[in-house]
């Protein structure tokens, strides 16, 4: 704000699928073990927790929940959704993102679903690989929970996908965006980027000659703001514009569907956090209790061939396999420790290659453990 000519308050978005991606966030199971609970209020009872612990540290926009409907178990992402059924998924959803927005905005955080659409049935399950759905199928089944999320959870961001449907990527279609989401749906929030998203259409779609052509595509289908960077929009958008490319219109547009969701969410009347209210740690007794009911609920037995129930005289039991004695390879892929302190270590190990921060710390994943199988 002190560095901006108009003083606007900006967007802070985090991911938040199994919990706040954040050091001393709590953990929740992932959302297939949710959608296991059959259990809808503890998924908006977990949401609402998961919103409370973001507003505290400034965060108001979640990137979740992943509404994608599962039809492919090659896929590696099965993890992060409710799973195959679009109507468990709609109404897991729908609960999630009343949870996460709440009842009052200015207390909520922006809940944005995702990946619209059809990203849970790549071709051969390879993500991000094209789907091949006709349309009928692609409506009644795929787009059905982002259409729930839309009309009855009033949802406020949506992200599109990163494949490509009918051979037009999901970041360029006007008729994903801007026909069906906005016109025939109605829905009045904003619409942001897949990571890297918008430089794909050009780097891996080849559908734009340059980053600049990748820039007025997306802005054309109705994405209003580029994530993580800005590197189409902040150095095209203004270009396009003066080559009369791209309308002021569609600009001003997308600038009032910006601000409507940063009034709403109060950031002009209080954009600041109070800092004395933030300790180490985000998580409390309570949470953690969740987390552990929530856990419990999520178990599904396969098959009983006979074991159980257990004797009551027992006196041990055998946990076995690679995994028995990891926990760090039990929780979700979008929890802090699997995700940002995996990419920390592959990077100290030389499997990755990232700029972190000198004095970035471990404190929860054992260095030797953290990744599984791999040495220098």
């Amino acid at each position: 704000m002190e560095e901006t000519r108009l003083r606007i308050p900006a967007i802070f978005h985090d991911e938040c699928l199994s919990g706040l991606m954040a050091r001393g966030a709590a953990i929740f199971p992932q959302i297939i073990g949710l959608a296991s609970s059959w259990d809808p209020d503890l998924v908006k009872e977990i949401a609402s927790e998961i919103r409370r612990q973001m507003r505290l540290v400034g965060i108001h926009q979640g990137l979740a929940p992943v509404l994608d409907v599962a039809r492919d178990p090659r896929w590696g992402r099965v993890e992060e959704t409710f799973g195959e059924d679009p109507y468990l998924i709609a109404v897991m959803g729908t609960h999630y993102i009343k949870g996460l927005q709440g009842n009052y905005l200015k207390q909520g955080v922006i809940a944005t679903a995702k990946h619209f659409v059809a990203h849970g049935f790549p071709e051969g399950g390879r993500n991000t690989a094209p789907a091949h759905i006709p349309l009928r199928e692609l409506k009644e089944v795929f787009a059905y929970p982002f259409e729930v999320a839309v009309k009855y959870a009033k949802v406020l961001s949506i992200m599109p996908a990163y494949h490509e449907i009918d051979g037009i990527p999901c970041h360029a279609s006007n008729w994903l965006l801007n026909d069906l989401l906005r016109k025939e749906w109605g829905f009045e929030g904003i619409i942001v980027s897949d990571y890297f998203g918008i430089s794909q259409l050009f780097e891996r779609h080849k559908v734009a000659k340059d980053k600049k052509e990748a820039a007025k595509l997306a802005f054309e289908a109705c994405i209003d703001i580029e994530l993580p960077s800005r590197e189409c929009y902040s150095n095209y958008l203004i270009e396009l514009v003066r080559e009369k490319v791209i309308s002021e219109k569609l600009i001003d547009q997308a600038v009032f569907r910006v601000l409507k969701v940063k009034s709403l969410l109060g950031l002009f009347d209080n954009p600041l956090i109070d800092v004395k209210r933030i300790s180490t740690s985000l998580e409390t007794p309570s949470s953690r209790e969740l987390a552990l009911r929530a856990t419990r609920e999520s178990i599904i037995l396969l098959k009983n061939n006979g074991i159980l129930p257990l004797p009551k005289d027992i006196e041990s039991l055998a946990v076995i396999g690679p995994n028995a004695d990891n926990w760090r390879n039990m929780i979700g892929d979008y929890s802090y420790p699997a995700h940002i302190e995996s990419f920390i270590n592959m990077t100290r190990i030389g499997l990755l290659k990232l700029t972190i921060p000198r004095d970035a710390t471990i404190e929860s994943v054992p260095y030797n453990n953290s990744v599984a199988g791999y040495k220098k």
